[in-house]
């Protein structure tokens, strides 16, 4: 039997050619910059939707706190403001007159509006409201002079020591005062330490006609920097939408709040109705024909360095408050209005 062995000659070992090489890593470039491209677009997009969001979720709380405010102006419980003007004893009011002309006022620029200590105002109107805030609770007992404390029936809503109320009669009297104790639970006292006078105005009667107390504010709005960020024209922290109740200290609402401003709906007929709409508060302005307010507000993205900065290829022009303005850095822009009708006034 014959066997035979097949022999295969010698085969040499092959590579890659030069341009096969060039070739691959041109077609890896290209998959490499698409898939790069991908990602800085998802990034891109996503950081943009994130700073829209962010937006529009501050913009949604700060109007909506401050509308709440607004259509209350000059609210006092069971009284109205047209016919009581309430003696104001409480201190943190600075003895402040409370009438029409300044339940609600609009500072343009600031222009005659001292800020808190520890906070500027960096920018934008300021807004002020007095106003009876939540329901009222009757007296339960009939002062026996004007020095007397103040009983009242229940504390549902409660009133606290250091706390500012109005107590009115719902006709023709109406006082406004600090509460320095609360000797029951239900005993409102008017001390000299919170109070310019330690005498209300009426002895009030549980009736008829009877009277009520209900907490009371004076509440400020305006965009501020603190004192220590401030640099005298720019701020080393984001710009915030505050809030001052009763001349106390400033609480920060809203971040990233960097300019506000209002238009008013003046009724100048006494006609109950809006005549004059889209006014720019002055210093002529005749507040008690204030009927409704427009509030303007200016939200940017987060501050360089944060998620929602530098989200803009190119500076973004924006409008507000009817003007059109070009950024100075690559956040977004977006105005935010809202038109709120005073709700006692219509």
């Amino acid at each position: 039997m014959n066997t035979h062995h097949l022999s295969f000659p010698p085969r040499a070992q092959a590579g890659v050619s030069l341009v096969e090489l060039m070739i691959a890593l041109t077609i890896g470039f290209i998959i490499i910059a698409g898939v790069g491209y991908l990602y800085l677009g998802s990034r891109q997009a996503f950081r943009t939707q994130d700073s829209l969001t962010g937006i529009q979720e501050s913009a949604r709380y700060a109007l909506e706190v401050m509308s709440r405010d607004i259509r209350m102006a000059g609210y006092l419980g069971c009284g109205n403001l047209s016919y009581i003007a309430p003696v104001v004893n409480a201190k943190a009011l600075n003895g402040a007159a409370i009438s029409p002309s300044t339940a609600l006022q609009v500072f343009p620029n600031g222009t005659g509006w001292t800020a808190p200590s520890g906070v500027v105002r960096a920018a934008g109107d300021v807004l002020r409201i007095f106003e009876a805030a939540g329901g009222g609770v009757a007296i339960s007992s009939s002062l026996p002079g004007t020095a007397a404390n103040v009983q009242i029936a229940s504390n549902n809503y409660g009133i606290q020591q250091n706390d500012v109320v109005l107590i009115s009669d719902c006709q023709t009297h109406a006082d406004v005062f600090g509460v320095t104790s609360m000797p029951g639970s239900n005993t409102l006292a008017h001390g000299a330490n919170l109070n310019v006078g330690t005498t209300l105005s009426y002895a009030y009667t549980v009736g008829p006609p009877p009277a009520y107390v209900f907490k009371f504010q004076q509440i400020d709005y305006f965009i501020g920097c603190p004192t220590s960020a401030w640099s005298g024209t720019a701020c080393s922290q984001p710009l915030a939408l505050y809030q001052v109740i009763n001349n106390g200290p400033a609480q920060p609402l809203v971040d990233n709040v960097v300019n506000m401003a209002f238009r008013l709906g003046l009724d100048t007929t006494s006609s109950g109705a809006v005549n004059q709409v889209n006014v720019a508060p002055g210093a002529g302005t005749n507040w008690s024909q204030v009927r409704s307010v427009r509030v303007h507000l200016l939200l940017a993205g987060n501050v360089a360095g944060e998620s929602g900065s530098n989200v803009t290829v190119t500076k973004q022009t924006y409008t507000f408050n009817g003007q059109a303005y070009t950024a100075n850095d690559n956040r977004i822009y977006q105005e935010a209005v809202a038109t709120v009708a005073i709700r006692n006034r219509l």
